[in-house]
């Protein structure tokens, strides 16, 4: 599943690195459990709520 999120997500670029790594990491594991509620997949609430914060945002874009 990391070789298929890396080609096709692993080059979005948002501007700072950290940001790029966190889309990475929210897709990964969003994509790995697919179907789960957020809370499941987000174990503590420390990632649960920055991936709320972080989803919503309007500067988001995925561009090849």
């Amino acid at each position: 599943m990391l070789e298929w999120w890396t080609k096709n997500f692993g080059s979005c670029q948002m501007g700072d690195e950290r940001l790029n790594n966190r889309a990475f990491w929210i897709g990964k594991a969003l994509s790995e459990n697919f179907g789960r509620a957020m809370s499941e997949i987000f174990s503590s609430a420390n990632e649960l709520k920055r991936t709320y914060e972080f989803l919503p945002t309007a500067r988001l874009t995925l561009t090849k």
